[in-house]
């Protein structure tokens, strides 16, 4: 299973392919499965059979299956045979035969515990693998609910009975859905399968209709069924989109699917939202179009992880980034900036790494890393050889590498190509190394020649250096030019720009147009600020309205679950000034930074309407002339507490947020202390 995370929503999301298409040769070649399950709900089991044709010449087989399972019985030749079933391994020995059909019976429980209001995480799964519920049943493929061969099979067929009323989706066209009786059957078959199938059942209510050659499906649950024509309206949308962007969809169908616990997941041919997911205004037109462009990208094509995983940094510049820049410049360059913000924020020496070893998301530097750093470089790249080119790159690897798998290398190859030169050189040390440049210029001077000025500067960069294009604006009176430096691999590089207009100032990287690490001063005190913080100190004061355990776990929500936690009595002014501080309360003896005034404006507010259910946390950083940032922690009461300090992660990029009444009501962020890379030239 693999990571996908959309930018500035609430809810983390999973693109599960179950590594897939491009899974290794091991073992003969299967050429059908069919698996047919039971679903019984109150119990929690799930019954299966499992049909597997193996090519000829198979004499030993491997199939993964649940370590708790029950294997009843196996069968080939039209016979019992012996089989050894230990630890999640089902080893068969087959009888000689050519294309042979061997059936496996089994059943399994499957009852992973549910939250119903889970804490804040960076498991999206919130640890749920498989579970078989009355509320619903999630099944996903790391949890081997059925025997899983360790090749793909050419062809695979799913068959899922539960109670008249439960209806059952996987991967694949639906070519049967009935209800007799007290059973309710659906079946599902795929024509180019890929990955582990997961599954998933629930008592919906469906509703369908067909765009550009792709069958859509809604399967919601009643509470919820009033969005499906929301939902398969931007489906139908963001589907035709991404074919003009790439080329056909690979899979049967597009359905998206209710989930009982509020995860969001993208798999081969279906999203699965939790409900409390699917009722948020803004997922059908930022998370939704992130999972349809993982269709292509992580489950069309699967990701050779030998050099790392590249399909989520590429789906967040298609996705997240792209339909902003679709919108407005504006909104594009604020995500260009938020991504960089992020990645200062958030990773430092201890917890960097290349992007090269970058698998899944696992917490808040390594989603920095791999969805952040890697839409900054896909960014550079289609910066570097134009539109054309990028394009025409990606059409060409989702028309060749379709139901396959794919390594940096060969999405660097195909750049390559299609922009005509080898682009190896550039891009190695971007994959390969950790970090990037960090820049600034120097020596920046005018003076006069001829009917103009001549600005000369040199840009500066630490080792080890990057070979960068950089783009620099001159701002004069009467407008601006824009000039792009190259920047060799190494720490000193000389420029020069000539203008007649007497020049003012002059930028580095206006744009945010490449990657590279900002400065202190260009990044604003956020919430991520306090996740990336390797001095975290907690701090409860007599004005603290909860009890330390509560404090204690909205700081482990925050990734700062070993911070010190202490009360203000025991705080110096040392400690405090050499620390990143949370205050739970206002702080008595310690003065915190000045809260912006329409800050506390809309926090008298929002208590004015709803009272105690309110809560304020807000991140402020400290004078110019010191380091770091001091946050205030600030429930009403204890029940405001429990529930809204969970929430506080996922708003990660704001200064500032305030819930009260049940919902967030005012978020924002306050300005970097200053411009990075600006050179004033005015006299």
């Amino acid at each position: 299973m693999r990571f996908s995370l959309i930018y500035g929503a609430m809810v983390l999301f999973v693109m599960a392919g179950g590594g897939g298409a491009g899974a290794a040769e091991l073992g003969p070649r299967v050429k059908v499965q069919e698996i047919s399950i039971s679903l019984e709900p109150e119990r929690h089991l799930v019954t299966g059979q499992s049909d597997v044709i193996f090519d000829h010449g198979a004499d030993r087989v491997s199939l993964d299956l649940a370590a708790t399972a029950q294997v009843e019985s196996v069968r080939a030749a039209g016979k019992e045979i012996p089989f050894n079933f230990a630890r999640g391994k089902l080893v068969l020995d087959l009888p000689e035969g050519d294309s042979l059909k061997v059936t496996v019976y089994y059943r399994a429980e499957f009852n992973d515990p549910v939250s119903r209001s889970p804490a804040a995480s960076e498991d999206p799964s919130y640890g749920v693998n498989a579970a078989i519920t009355a509320g619903g049943t999630f099944l996903g493929g790391a949890s081997h609910w059925y025997p899983v061969p360790a090749q793909v099979p050419l062809s695979r067929k799913i068959t899922i009975t539960a109670p008249a009323g439960i209806e059952g989706i996987t991967n694949g066209a639906r070519v049967l859905r009935e209800t007799s009786g007290k059973v309710t059957k659906s079946v599902w078959q795929e024509s180019r399968p890929v990955g582990v199938p997961s599954v998933s059942a629930g008592p919906y209510l469906v509703e369908e209709r067909q765009v550009s050659g792709v069958r859509l499906y809604s399967y919601l649950y009643r509470s919820n069924a009033n969005l499906a024509p929301r939902y398969l309206e931007a489906a139908a949308k963001y589907l035709s989109f991404y074919q003009d962007l790439i080329g056909p969809y690979p899979f049967e169908k597009f359905a998206i699917v209710e989930n009982f616990f509020p995860t969001g997941y993208g798999f081969p041919s279906f999203t699965l939202l939790g409900g409390a997911v699917i009722r948020l205004p803004f997922i059908a037109d930022t998370s939704l179009p992130h999972e349809i462009a993982h269709s292509w990208w992580g489950n069309g094509i699967d990701v050779d992880l030998s050099q790392g995983n590249w399909c989520e940094g590429l789906v967040t510049y298609l996705a997240d980034y792209l339909l902003k820049e679709r919108r407005s410049p504006a909104e594009a360059l604020e995500y260009r900036k938020q991504l960089l913000i992020d990645y200062a924020s958030l990773v430092n020496a201890e917890n960097d790494f290349p992007l090269t070893s970058f698998v899944s998301r696992n917490d808040p530097a390594s989603r920095a890393i791999g969805y952040g750093k890697g839409a900054m470089l896909f960014h550079m790249i289609r910066s570097e050889i134009g539109d054309d080119a990028f394009f025409n790159a990606l059409r060409a690897l989702a028309r060749d590498r379709m139901y396959a798998s794919a390594s940096w290398r060969d999405i660097v190859a195909a750049f390559s190509r299609s922009a005509g030169r080898d682009l190896h050189h550039w891009l190695e040390p971007w994959l390969s190394r950790p970090g990037g440049p960090r820049l600034s210029l120097a020596q920046v001077e005018k003076k006069r020649q001829g009917d103009g000025w001549l600005v000369t500067g040199t840009v500066l960069q630490p080792s080890p250096p990057f070979e960068v294009r950089l783009p620099l604006r001159l701002e004069m009176e009467s407008g601006a030019i824009e000039k792009v430096v190259p920047v060799p691999d190494q720490n000193a590089t000389r420029f020069a720009v000539f203008t007649s207009a007497r020049p003012k100032r002059i930028h580095l990287d206006p744009a945010a147009s490449i990657f590279r690490i900002i400065s202190p001063t260009e990044i604003p005190a956020t919430v991520n600020s306090l996740k990336g913080s390797t001095s975290l100190l907690g701090v409860i004061t007599q004005d603290c309205q909860v009890q330390p355990e509560i404090f204690k776990a909205m700081l482990a929500s925050l990734s700062q679950g070993d911070a010190r936690v202490m009360v203000e009595s025991a705080l110096d002014q040392d400690q405090a000034a050499s620390h990143d501080v949370v205050f739970c309360g206002k702080p008595q003896r310690l003065s915190l930074p000045s809260i912006p005034p329409e800050v506390e404006t809309a926090y008298e507010s929002a208590i004015a309407v709803a009272g105690g259910d309110t809560l304020l946390f807000v991140v402020l950083k400290r004078p110019s002339t010191e380091r770091g940032v001091v946050a205030l922690f600030q429930p009403e009461t204890v029940e405001s507490a429990k529930k809204y300090a969970w929430k506080i992660t996922h708003y990660g990029k704001y200064g500032f947020v305030i819930f009260s009444a049940g919902a967030i009501q005012s978020k924002g962020t306050g300005n970097a202390t200053g411009e990075g890379g600006v050179v004033d030239l005015s006299d």
